[in-house]
């Protein structure tokens, strides 16, 4: 995939001393790749916060998000937009070798920042790349007809390369997991959308004037929450 970036990797160290980030839905785990073309180089491991990390359905479901998201930052380049890059990290399903625990494993990114949250909060310091991300949601929806909206965009630049990384899509249907609020969520992100230079007048909106039912907020708002649980371990890549 010419739009996406992956882990070129079969082994990683992860550090268990010390966590590196937490989400609303996931910890996350630094280490480093051991095995493969990236060997050397820093990873990151992502584990959801349920007590039911082994169930394969929260890790099948995300990579179900990854292969959409990725479906719509390839339409967006072949649309010409921008004159700049946004490649969709890909994390793989990796298994811990000591414990046999599921991670979502990929490449580590640098000068993370965040652009839009799945109620449509953004930054209030707006550059470019901030100016073109809420144009890929905008367009998001429209190039699926108004069935799917991509939107929680965090990751990092790197120069003219933006690399995205754990979105959220919310759809019609409520069917792309726990940070998908339906119908009513995209309705409370439009209605705190503003278009910038990026959008095209042509792109479709939801039509709707009801008050929205979500409050604006920076993190990811979740429609369930699970709680949590738990060295230097060893991670492989699972085959399947």
């Amino acid at each position: 995939m010419a739009y996406s970036r992956n882990n070129d990797a079969t082994a990683a160290d992860i550090n268990r001393d010390r966590l590196f980030a937490t989400g609303t839905f996931k910890n996350v785990w630094q280490g480093r790749y051991i095995s493969g073309a990236r060997t050397g180089q820093a990873c990151v491991a992502k584990e959801f916060k349920s007590s039911s990390v082994f169930e394969d359905h929260y890790f099948q479901e995300e990579l179900n998000i990854i292969d959409r998201a990725q479906y719509i930052i390839d339409n967006w380049h072949a649309a010409n937009i921008v004159n700049r890059r946004i490649l969709m990290s890909r994390p793989q399903i990796w298994q811990y070798r000591r414990n046999g625990r599921k991670a979502l494993v990929e490449p580590f990114i640098l000068n993370f920042q965040k652009f839009n949250s799945n109620t449509g909060w953004i930054p209030n310091s707006r550059d470019s790349w901030c100016e073109a991300m809420q144009a890929l949601s905008h367009f998001s929806y429209h190039i699926t007809g108004g069935q799917f909206l991509l939107c929680d965009l965090q990751g990092g630049t790197h120069g003219d390369v933006f690399i995205l990384s754990d979105p959220v899509i919310m759809s019609a249907s409520y069917s792309c997991g726990p940070g998908d609020l339906g119908p009513k969520g995209i309705h409370a992100f439009f209605r705190r959308h503003q278009c910038t230079r990026f959008c095209d007048t042509r792109w479709i909106k939801p039509r709707s004037s009801a008050k929205s039912e979500f409050s604006k907020r920076r993190g990811t708002t979740m429609v369930s929450r699970v709680p949590t649980r738990q060295t230097r371990l060893s991670l492989a890549r699972r085959t399947r």
